[in-house]
Parts: structure tokens; sequence; C-alpha cells
């Protein structure tokens, strides 16, 4: 009997592994560029799995392709929860267009203190975002949200080039060595080098610890706003398929119930223990006579209320243009004081 016991709670363990669903590696294995051998894999299906990356098309990831500084910063803008794209319509760059799909992101990074110009009002949106660039702005964004920002002094001690990163980005460079958000190549931290898709979902990745706050402090600026986001009743034309010609009346609704009529005297009760009371009470125990039967059958018609339309001659169905009245959400307006 244990044995058999044993058996079945080992079948029944099966049948469930076997029901569980498979979700791992969801996201990154719709990417034909991306191979579950990749250094890579898990990286590429946190940042899409989170939202921070999408895919250049359907099935494609390209991961050796460069990052640039429009990318980057859309990418730390869909991690930051407080981001609303709808709050940065203009643009402080002469080469960000309104309108692009990195504006938004661009701007907001820009009015967030995480990054400047490369000079003469120009962002260089699409230009390769460098290692120590990438390390700065963490480093810049871990300050704003209130992230650890703790540095070890040694932590580039063990990279050959660590000489050669830009002063401006030393202390950056130190945090992200220290906590391993850049790990370096071969002894090199390349700091002037580009990164690729690949690189980036990596330090992201390296980074999901770390960087749990995502709310940026605003720097000395307040958002205020205008006009809440509201839902507007707006008219549009449809094409709808509709009735022409039909030709009917209202009919006023009833319903009726089962009632249960005694067969001797006609006695009307609405449920069987009504009328088997009534059966009873009639019955004369001394002459063993009374009501002995009864028959279910329908009640009177009980109005309810509501109007039903009677078709008497069918109409025929063609397409005409409508009026559709329909909600659409318009974001809130407002300005930065």
């Amino acid at each position: 009997m244990c044995n058999l016991f044993r058996k079945f709670l080992a079948a029944s363990a099966a049948a469930m592994l076997l029901a569980m669903p498979l979700t791992a590696h969801a996201f990154a294995e719709k990417f034909n560029d991306v191979r579950p051998s990749a250094w890579y894999y898990d990286a590429v299906d946190y940042a899409t799995d989170e939202g921070l990356f999408n895919g250049t098309s359907q099935s494609t990831f390209s991961p050796d392709s460069s990052m640039t500084r429009g990318m980057f910063v859309t990418v730390l803008a869909n991690k930051t929860g407080s981001y609303n794209a709808a709050r940065y319509g203009a643009s402080s760059f002469t080469d960000v267009p309104i309108g692009q799909w990195y504006a938004a992101p661009v701007e907001w990074a820009y009015q967030s203190n995480l990054v400047g110009g490369v000079g003469n009002g120009k962002f260089a949106p699409n230009t390769s975002v460098t290692r120590e660039q990438i390390a700065k702005i963490l480093y810049d964004y871990a300050q704003r949200t209130g992230n650890d920002t703790t540095v070890s002094p040694t932590a580039m001690q063990g990279f050959v080039d660590a000489g050669s990163v830009s002063s401006w980005a030393r202390q950056a460079m130190e945090w992200a060595t220290s906590h391993k958000v850049i790990q370096g190549d071969g002894g090199r931290l390349n700091p002037q080098g580009t990164a690729t898709r690949a690189q980036v979902a990596q330090i992201f990745y390296n980074c999901r610890g770390l960087l749990v706050n995502t709310e940026i402090q605003s720097p000395g600026r307040t958002w205020v706003v205008d006009v809440p986001g509201h839902y507007e009743s707006r008219e549009r034309l449809e094409l709808k398929e509709v009735k022409v010609g039909e030709v009917g009346h209202w009919e006023d609704g009833y319903i009726t119930e089962w009632v249960y009529r005694c067969n001797k005297c006609g006695f009307i009760a609405s449920t069987v223990e009504g009328i088997n009371h009534h059966l009873d009470d009639s019955f004369d125990w001394e002459t063993m006579t009374g009501c002995g039967s009864y028959t279910m059958v329908s009640g009177e018609p009980i109005y309810t209320g509501e109007k039903f339309w009677i078709v008497d001659v069918p109409g025929k169905s063609e397409y005409q243009w409508v009026v559709v009245t329909e909600q659409v959400w318009v974001e809130e307006a407002g300005h930065w004081e």
C-alpha cells in the first residue's frame, strides 16, 4: 500500500511539472539573432521583459549594433517610473526635432540634469554613446534617484587603461566598477569606446539590484499641471450596417408564472407548499372527503414595465455613415517652474 501511494505521489508530481508553463526567457527567445548560448542572452531577456528595450524588428534585436545617445536615454527613461513623455513636448537642442521617437526622453534627461549637449546647441542623438558617458549618466541617475553611490577608491586599479578615463567621468567610473556595473573586457575599461545594444542590456542587467529607486528627485524644478488629464467626448463618422424600411410597433411586456390550481374547488396557490397546505386544510377526516389533487397551470400575465418592438414588415440592411461618440483620453498639460 505504501509503495502504491509513493507511486501515486511521484506520478502526480510529474503531471504537475508537465502542466507548469515554461516562461523562462519568453522574451529573448523571439529574437532569431539572440542565441540561448550567447553571453548576453539573460540580459536581453531581462531588458525586453522590463520594457527597457524593443527589438529592431519583430524577430531581431541587433545585439551587435551600436547604442546611440538617443537610444540610451530612451532606455533610461523607460526604466523611470515617473517618466511621462507628454510633459516633454519641447526640445532644447537644434538636432533633436520635436516628434522624433527619442525627443521626449532626451528632453527629460536634459531637464533632469542627467545629460548635456555636445556644444553649439546640439545633443548628437545619433552618435554612439561611449562607455564613460554611460557610467556618468548612470552615476548621476543614481544620485538623482537616491540609490547607492558609494565607491571603492581601488576599484579601477585592476584595469590597465584606468588612467585614460576622462577627469569628468572618473568618479562615475569608480562607482560603476565598484558595483560591477561596468566590468571591462580583457583587463581594459576602454572608456572612450562605444557600446553595443547587447553590452548596454548587460549593463542594465548588472544594475537591476542597484538602481532600485527609479523616481527622479526634481533638481529645483516642479511640474505644474495647467490642465489635468481627462476624457473628452469626440464625434467621428463610422460606416455601419443599419436596417431601413422596417415597419413595426411597440407592445407591453408581460411574463407569466406557473401556479397550482385545486382540481375540485379552483383554489390557486403560487407554490407547491401552498397548494399542499390547502389540500390538508380542506380534508375532512370524518367523512374522508375534501380536495385531493391539483394541476400546475399558467397564471395571470404580469406587466413588466418594459416595451418590446414587434416587426410587422421586415426592412433591409444597408451601410450608412453614422455619427459615433467616443471617449478619448487627453494627456495633461502643464509647464515646469
